[in-house]
This record gives structure tokens, sequence and C-alpha cells, in this order.
């Protein structure tokens, strides 16, 4: 199964890294001082946060297990520990020692009310248009990986590990940039 992601939060990831890889050569070329340096440090502290905001987060279910990849952790639960899959603003999903909400399947109350009032397609076949009427992006979402879970087995520890790339995406640009602001 394909994972989910977030469409918008990639797209607008790339172009954020594409901006700032421009505006970065810039710099290294024209930049000699101090302010190059502070400008240097933002834009790579941007290119961390589009990064593990952006580009990082999906949801995978996979033949033993779904994991959820958050922007700094990573949930990785076996079909058997899993109690419920719930839709909502955010995809969340409970096991026997918690929940955890996944970043990269949201919708926002303006498209969940729009589904609500949504009619069904006429272009569908009827029993189909009535089946996706005021349907989200989460709502699918949980509905397809409910029944990957159901289809599937999988035991064994949930497993929560933090993503030590992305923190230091984020956590080194932004300690160069305090740096730069104190000295």
């Amino acid at each position: 199964m394909k994972p989910f992601r977030s469409a918008v939060g990639s797209v607008v990831s790339w172009v954020w890294l594409v901006v700032a890889a421009a505006a970065l050569v810039d710099v290294a070329v024209r930049g000699r001082d101090r302010a190059s340096a502070i400008a240097a440090a933002v834009l790579l502290l941007g290119c961390g946060l589009a990064y593990a905001l952006g580009l990082r987060p999906r949801v995978a279910a996979e033949e033993t297990a779904l994991v959820v990849r958050n922007p700094f952790r990573t949930t990785r639960l076996p079909w058997g520990r899993i109690r419920e899959i719930r839709s909502g603003r955010a995809l969340t999903v409970t096991w026997d020692g918690g929940e955890v909400e996944a970043w990269a399947v949201q919708s926002s109350a303006r498209s969940a009310a729009r589904a609500e009032r949504a009619k069904p397609d006429p272009r569908l076949p009827g029993k189909l248009a009535a089946q996706v009427a005021g349907r989200t992006p989460v709502d699918f979402a949980a509905e397809q990986l409910a029944e990957v879970r159901a289809r599937s087995a999988g035991d064994g520890e949930v497993a929560v590990t933090w993503s030590w790339p992305a923190l230091a995406a984020v956590l080194v640009p932004l300690a160069a940039l305090t740096v730069l602001l104190v000295v």
C-alpha cells in the first residue's frame, strides 16, 4: 500500500528548499559578514523545519505493522497491538499503551465542513457516490488502514524512537543561529 503523506506539506517544503538553495548560493557568493552568516543560519533552520515538518511525516502500512512517522518521532505499531484507528481532525491510532496522532494525515475544519455539505457526485455510480460523499482524506485513510489491519497479522512490541536526523536538521542550525545572535 502506498504511504499516506501530506501533499501540501511536501510541495511547500520542496518550494522552500529550492528557494533556500538559491539564497544560500547567493549568500555564499556575496556574503562575507556576520549578517550573511545569520541569514545562512536562518535559511538552514528553515530547511531543517521543511524536512522535519513537511517531508518526513508519513503513515505506512507494512506487512506486520503500521508505521507513523511524525516530525521528530517514529511509532511502529504491530497490527495485533492496535485497538482502534479513527478519523477526525487527524488520523489517530490507539493501542493498548496509548495513542498517536499522524501529522501526515490531517484535514482542516473547513474541509470537514465542506465534505459534510457535499452531495453525491452524479458522475459516479449510485452506491459508490453515496459511499464517498461526505468523506475527508482522514476518513479515507482510516478506512484503508482498518481494511489492511483486518487482514494483517503481526505481534510484538510497540517501538517509539526519536529521529536523530530530523532533530539535528533543526537543532544544529538553531544552535548556530543562537551563537551568532548572542556573540
